[in-house]
């Protein structure tokens, strides 16, 4: 056999061969390189542990039949399962030449996995299972027969759900409001394009897959005029991990989207087209999101109808950098927040089930195949909601970045200086906070969502530490007559109030007061 060029096969494995999406290889080489929906997927037989010529030219032919029906990226996986197996063996008996695989080497193997390994044995046996169907050799008798029956067990899953984890599991409500004002602010600065903002926007309300965000094309955004005149914008989500083999693009589910998400996206579209026109690419074609500002051609290979996507891969990559780049400090870490989609979609999950919702009704949500897998999000409820009281306020108010204004210092006439005053009631009178910096009019409800906007100055006073007591008598009293995401509403405006509080006593101190 050539180890480094090709070599013959049966007659029922041709060369070229095709993958389950179209894409030619030569599966008589050693090494086989092709394109998928989430980036090139590579296949090496030429470094099979301890394996004979002949053995990885089974093993090599089991897949190239293998490939015509299944996906390539979950066969890759295959394939790192089967080396880890005869990595065990050739560390086991270092003298061996495996030409076979036999039910007692897998037997072995599984015995040496560790507890929380034990899961690795059922990809394995799945992976054997279609190489027995193939009806390829290398598999001996005793091992065909075994594995129907073999009893295997499925990976713990939910484990950063349940455990809240601070790194990968769902944000809290203040990490999660602090995230998406970081993001607004990002945009109304440009810090963040168009084009980013839109991906992040969509990827936050649909919490989809980031697989699925690489997939959408323009023309899955239908707009229809409602009665009244009103826009709705109906969007198709192509549907993953509806069973085995189910390509992308194949079943679609479609999504209301909200009207200024809507408006978000038709902005997008319009860039789109221009970029699509710039490529000689039909509009039906153009993805929502390309993977190059400017020319695709020749960047990367993707299958046909994907050209000028980004890989699901590639997008995973660039949705965490951007997420990441906002450098938003969790409250419960007081670092930055590890940020990628897939927590995103644990979030949406986590707040779908502390609104209330039920099982089936989130699994629709994020697109499971399964209610089970759902089940972990309405088990972990009540850790969502955080217990705030003004010493836990004043100390973790720095961290959660809430106050985004500047202080200043308190006129002497309330007429003086510009932007309206704005003012909080108290028992007898009204009592000035502070003011708007703000030119144009404000429609936001003064004066609680003016402490976590930039273009409040509230005076250096200790007027705000009796709206801070105020805030926190009305949580307490709303946690012991209401559901508890209720009484947390305001608990973002807390924390900024709170960080206005921290700064006077700090401007008292160093003034000598």
């Amino acid at each position: 056999m050539n180890e480094s060029g090709r070599d013959a096969l049966p007659d029922h494995v041709r060369s070229p061969s095709r993958t389950i999406d179209g894409a030619e290889f030569d599966a008589a080489t050693w090494h086989w390189r092709f394109p998928t929906a989430d980036g090139n997927v590579v296949f090496n037989f030429s470094n099979l542990p301890a394996a004979t010529s002949d053995f990885r030219a089974q093993v090599r032919e089991a897949f190239a039949v293998l490939l015509l029906a299944n996906a390539p990226e979950r066969l890759r996986r295959s394939l790192g399962r089967l080396r880890s197996l005869l990595r065990y063996l050739a560390l086991e008996h270092p003298t061996r030449r495996i030409e076979e695989i036999s039910a007692a080497d897998v037997r072995n193997y599984g015995a040496s996995l560790a507890a929380d390994q034990l899961y690795l044995l059922r990809p394995l046996r799945s992976i054997l299972l279609n190489w027995a169907r193939t009806g390829v050799g290398g598999l001996t008798r005793d091992l065909i027969d075994d594995l129907p029956s073999m009893k295997t067990v499925g990976h713990k899953v939910g484990v950063a759900v349940r455990t809240m984890d601070p790194s990968a599991g769902p944000l809290t409500d203040l990490e999660y409001e602090s995230f998406v004002a970081a993001l607004r602010q990002a945009f109304v600065t440009g810090k963040t394009s168009l084009s980013d903002y839109a991906l992040l926007v969509l990827a936050v309300s649909l919490g989809c897959r980031s697989m699925q965000l690489a997939m959408m094309k323009i023309g899955d955004l239908d707009i229809a005029r409602r009665s009244d005149g009103s826009k709705a914008y109906m969007l198709q989500v192509t549907r993953l991990k509806q069973g085995k083999n189910i390509r992308p693009r194949t079943l679609f589910r479609v999504r209301e989207l909200a009207p200024a998400v809507g408006r978000l996206l038709e902005s997008q579209i319009a860039l789109v087209e221009r970029w699509a026109e710039r490529n000689n690419l039909p509009l039906v074609d153009a993805p929502l999101f390309p993977s190059t500002k400017t020319a695709w051609h020749g960047r990367r290979i993707m299958p046909g109808a994907l050209e000028g996507h980004y890989s699901g891969r590639g997008l995973a990559s660039k949705i965490a950098r951007l997420l990441n780049s906002l450098h938003v400090i969790s409250p419960r870490t007081g670092e930055p927040m590890k940020l990628f989609q897939t927590r995103i979609r644990r979030t949406l999950g986590t707040r779908a089930a502390a609104e209330g919702l039920d099982t089936p009704v989130i699994a629709d949500l994020l697109d499971h195949s399964w209610i089970d897998s759902s089940l972990v999000y309405i088990e972990c409820r009540p850790a969502m909601i955080q217990r705030i009281d003004k010493a836990l306020a004043l100390r973790i108010a720095p961290l959660a970045q809430a106050f985004a204004g500047q202080l200043a210092e308190r006129s002497s006439n309330d007429a003086d200086g510009q932007g309206r005053v704005l003012h909080i009631p108290g028992k007898s009178s009204l009592h000035p906070i502070g003011r708007c910096g703000k030119s144009s009019s404000c429609w936001l409800a003064a004066p609680l969502a003016c402490y976590t906007c930039p273009y409040f100055n509230p005076w250096r006073d200790d007027v705000h530490q009796l709206l801070l007591d105020r805030l926190l008598r009305e949580r307490d009293e709303l946690l012991a007559s209401s559901d508890l995401r209720i009484a947390s509403v305001n608990d973002r405006t807390i924390l900024a109030v709170a960080e206005v509080v921290n700064r006077c006593l700090e401007s008292s101190c160093g003034s000598g007061a």
